[in-house]
């Protein structure tokens, strides 16, 4: 194995993922990594048939490309590029999938579409996809961790840009890149690097591909590494590289301190809300509120919601044009879910349907509006890498003042969900998608992936019912 001469942030972490194996992983970290490829897929089944995944695997499919990938759930396959970008497409369809807070990434919906694509064009073992997403994770949000939150003040998104260099090493070491490999990896997917925030204010629906771009330009940099096309081996550290060019201020200590020994990935969170991750809380305290006063909108005159500044300006529109903003609002997630209460109870999860019947509803609309969020000193204190906490006090039209608290959002490392909770929402939300066999086959896969299950077998076992492909999204 040819070993890298340069000493610094980049080849240092192409060195470490170049020899890290399985085998090196705690039980733990390999137990993680399987709980968050069956969210990932239960995520991938809620996006799948929203109308920019459909529009995404159509475009796909008008392009061609070698069949080596599967396009998961309808079984098409393509070139590892293209299906990776589909897949991706399908995993951050609707925000449902894992997110990071302090990197602000979406870690698995920009490594796991292109490390399943790669390992099945490639028929890698399961240990040696499991090594490369950890790989990947790490990469990712030690990168996001080292830029933010300059690199959102400045406007840029991290999981276009450092979930790209996230699924380059990922595809990378799963082609068999040496750490030379993988630093020309890395060294192309950053001049892939982008994404931009403006959606926060103006709308539209470019958020979803997102990860799609990042996956689909992490396979194309390995494969183009592999062939001998490589940037530059200082990419992270350099003077005119990532850090420098994504942030006003970086500390890259923070992508090499204790690599290999400490594991960002337990930070990551899974998402019982389909929303931004920094909303989490704010919905369970709705929820909460909603249910145990059986309130109703109109009986709500004014809510007040204790934020950290990092989300002030960006996640706090009120009155959202369309469904992207409104998963980005923390005053209509919240008056969403104080509605929601009432029927679901606290233990509910904002879905798609809930925020589209909110846009349609104007007693909805306006409580939305009725929402002011303001930093609250206690919030900030409390609000770190792992979760936001949230407060929100309400004023009802009779004088009565509620308040509730939530310090941990459901899903959060602190609340983390277990592997017999993913499965059981795993199994809920695909019940009708998949015959009953693959219902059952499908996890039993993941579970044995560090074992003799293959990503070949799972990509095979993971086709949905014609019927439910066919059906409508609205």
């Amino acid at each position: 194995m040819a070993a890298i001469r340069e000493p610094g942030t980049t080849a240092r972490v192409a060195q470490w993922a170049s020899d890290y194996r399985l085998e090196d992983a705690p039980s733990e970290v390999v137990e993680r990594i399987k709980v968050l490829i069956l969210d990932l897929l239960r995520a991938i089944a809620v996006g799948a048939r929203m109308p920019w995944s459909r529009a995404a695997r159509q475009l796909a499919l008008e392009l061609g490309g070698k069949p080596s990938s599967s396009i998961l759930l309808y079984g098409d396959r393509l070139d590892a590029v293209r299906t990776a970008f589909v897949n991706g497409v399908f995993a951050h369809a609707i925000d449902l999938d894992d997110t990071h807070v302090g990197s602000m990434l979406h870690p698995g919906a920009s490594v796991l579409p292109a490390a399943l694509a790669v390992a099945e064009m490639a028929d890698a073992s399961g240990p040696e996809l499991l090594a490369a997403v950890v790989c990947g994770y790490e990469v990712g949000l030690r990168t996001g961790l080292a830029v933010q939150p300059s690199q959102f003040h400045r406007g840029f998104m991290a999981t276009p840009t450092c979930g790209t260099l996230a699924a380059s090493v990922a595809a990378g070491k799963l082609l068999g890149l040496d750490a030379q490999g993988l630093a020309g990896a890395l060294g192309v997917s950053a001049s892939y690097a982008g994404g931009l925030a403006q959606f926060y204010k103006s709308g539209s629906t470019v958020k979803r591909i997102n990860a799609a771009r990042a996956a689909e330009a992490g396979v194309q940099s390995a494969l183009l590494a592999q062939r001998g096309i490589r940037g530059p081996a200082d990419i992270l550290e350099g003077d005119a590289g990532f850090l420098r060019a994504f942030s006003d201020d970086h500390d890259s200590r923070r992508i090499t301190d204790d690599l290999g020994k400490g594991y960002r990935l337990f930070e990551v969170s899974n998402k019982i809300h389909a929303g931004a991750g920094r909303l989490q809380a704010t919905a369970d305290a709705g929820l909460a509120l909603g249910s145990e006063h059986q309130l109703l909108p109109d009986q709500i005159a004014e809510v007040e919601v204790g934020i950290p500044k990092v989300i002030l300006g960006r996640l706090t529109q009120t009155d959202p044009p369309d469904l992207q903003s409104a998963q980005m609002s923390v005053p209509f997630a919240l008056a969403v879910s104080l509605a929601q209460g009432r029927e679901r109870g606290p233990e509910a999860g904002l879905r798609r349907e809930d925020y589209e019947a909110g846009l349609a509803d104007p007693r909805i609309r306006e409580l939305s509006k009725r929402v002011r969020c303001v930093i609250d000193p206690g919030i900030e204190a409390a609000t770190g890498t792992e979760e936001v906490p949230s407060r929100v006090t309400l004023r009802l039209a009779d004088g009565r003042v509620l308040v509730a608290r939530v310090e941990h959002p459901r899903g959060s490392p602190s609340r983390r969900l277990r592997w017999g909770e993913i499965r059981a929402l795993f199994r809920d939300t695909l019940e009708d998608a998949l015959s009953p066999e693959r219902l059952e086959q499908v996890p039993e896969l993941v579970s044995r992936l560090d074992a003799d299950a293959r990503p070949r077998e799972l990509a095979a076992a993971f086709i949905a019912r014609p019927s439910w492909l066919e059906a409508s999204s609205q």
